[in-house]
């Protein structure tokens, strides 16, 4: 009785002594614990085309929002500044690529780019991507120093050579006017359409056009520093906002960039970021997806 007993006690220290061995050698590399500084990250693994990189396309010339010095390929700007901030807070890289702006929407949804870095946040737009609002938005028309052609606003477009940039939303303003004309038996206009605002401001600039259809804070901008060469003509149109455009499929991208976004409009990043480029009027009071009524 005694021999059981004992045995009996050996072969149950054994058993324990072997589950012990085995919860010790479960080590906590093979738990699936997040990775430093991961915590309350989305997943984006699966809603990028290169891992850990957001590829942002734009056409890179809208001064002060987005743009690129001549010689130089870097991106900057307003627009620029926002996104690396949240793409920081993302615990992503991000990488510009400076396309003509009738090819950047077209580029987003063949997946060869993950977002537009911005576009305006248009109805016809918004039937394929959705928009993460940044930056107020609005056009103007420009002329040369003393308004030689007498444009005063969309009325006297008629008859004028009127430079855009392809595949903005003046192109289809333009049309309109253009029908306008028609009906009206007006002269038609001469529109002129260039690959990105800069080219757009050289005709102008050359005389080769009479006025430009410009967003707006590019025209402010332009005034500002060339002040003896253009001027505003007619009042400004405030229009839909400029949002991070981006496929309807992907909305994992969409919602963590407005998360980010928000963030930083709540704890002040985002008005500072404006502030820094004297562009506070073009604010959001919050930050929204598909918030425009255009």
């Amino acid at each position: 009785m005694r021999l059981r007993t004992t045995r009996a006690v050996v072969i149950t220290a054994a058993l324990a002594l072997a589950a012990s061995l085995a919860a010790c050698s479960s080590s906590p590399e093979t738990e699936s614990a997040p990775a430093p500084g991961a915590e309350g990250k989305a997943d984006l693994s699966s809603a990028l085309g290169a891992a850990g990189v957001l590829v942002a396309a734009d056409s890179g010339s809208v001064k002060p929002l987005k743009y690129t010095e001549a010689g130089s390929p870097e991106m900057q700007g307003l627009i620029v500044d926002l996104t690396k901030e949240y793409a920081k807070r993302l615990g992503l890289d991000v990488k510009f690529e400076k396309v003509s702006s009738d090819a950047v929407i077209p580029g987003v949804l063949a997946k060869r780019y993950d977002v537009a870095l911005a576009a305006g946040d248009f109805a016809e737009r918004r039937k394929t991507l959705d928009f993460v609002d940044l930056v107020e938005g609005g056009v103007v028309l420009i002329v040369q120093k003393g308004n030689p052609a007498g444009i005063s606003g969309r009325d006297d477009l008629c008859g004028a050579r009127l430079a855009i940039v392809k595949g903005s939303i003046q192109q289809g303003y333009a049309d309109e006017e253009q029908k306008k004309c028609a009906d009206a038996g007006k002269p038609p206009i001469d529109i002129q359409g260039y690959a990105d605002g800069p080219t757009a401001t050289l005709a102008l600039q050359s005389a080769r056009v009479d006025v430009e259809w410009s967003d707006l804070a590019v025209a402010n901008q332009l005034v500002a520093d060339e002040p003896e060469e253009f001027e505003l003509a007619g009042e400004p149109e405030h229009l839909a906002p400029y949002g991070v455009g981006i496929p309807k499929d992907n909305t994992a991208l969409r919602d963590a960039i407005f998360e980010a976004l928000t963030e930083m409009k709540e704890d002040g990043t985002y008005d500072r970021i404006l502030e820094d480029w004297n562009q506070s009027s073009l604010g959001l009071k919050k930050i929204e997806i598909n918030g425009s009524k255009f």
